[in-house]
């Protein structure tokens, strides 16, 4: 796939709002990554709910509370690994521009890019919404964690831990309120949590 195709079929899957391409039966899933089906995260227990590899280059992994619905849900843990030997800002600028395209038209969205400077990696903190008119139907906050990485069998690429949050509606705005604190106590936990060593399933 052409390099700059492949980058925006990464975007429509990552920067837009999460709404999942299929609903996959438990028993369809694939574990691509060869790592645990449960993950703990904020004192908050996910299990693998959905799993995709469109592509040769591209895997993706979503992780949902018990409770949860993969297509209305309140919290949602995304591992995404993209398997090419590129550098990660190849792979943010374009996701960085088509934020600022949304920033035209969705007035809630905004982000912040920070960089580790003793380190390649990056955390992508954006906020966006869906509005019917003037009224609020989601509200969506994540922090995308990205760094480079090569599994035991040399697949190189970029490894992209992000957690995701959505309200819905009355709840959305009550959510926007409390954003700060709910903001900085997860991207703290995101920082300092260790990102599970995949394995390529071939």
């Amino acid at each position: 796939m052409h390099r700059n195709k492949f980058f925006s079929y990464l975007l429509v899957v990552t920067v837009c709002l999460h709404i999942s391409l299929a609903c996959s039966l438990k028993g369809d899933l694939v574990n691509y990554y060869g790592i645990s089906e449960n993950i703990t995260f904020s004192k908050l227990n996910y299990n693998l709910a959905w799993s995709s590899h469109p592509n040769t280059q591209y895997y993706k992994q979503e992780y949902i509370p018990q409770g949860n619905n993969i297509e209305r849900y309140n919290d949602m843990i995304i591992i995404d690994f993209i398997q090419r030997d590129i550098p990660i800002m190849d792979a943010l600028v374009p996701q960085l521009n088509k934020l600022e395209q949304r920033k035209k038209t969705d007035e809630i969205c905004k982000y912040e890019l920070i960089h580790n400077p003793d380190s390649s990696e990056y955390i992508l903190d954006f906020l966006m919404s869906e509005s019917n008119g003037s009224a609020i139907k989601i509200v969506e906050w994540n922090a995308y964690h990205y760094k480079s990485y090569t599994d035991k069998l040399g697949h190189k690429g970029i490894l992209l831990f992000g957690i995701s949050h959505r309200s819905y509606e009355l709840e959305a705005i009550a959510f926007l309120k409390s954003l700060k604190g709910y903001r900085d106590e997860h991207r703290k936990n995101l920082i300092q949590y260790p990102i599970p060593e995949i394995q390529i399933k071939i």
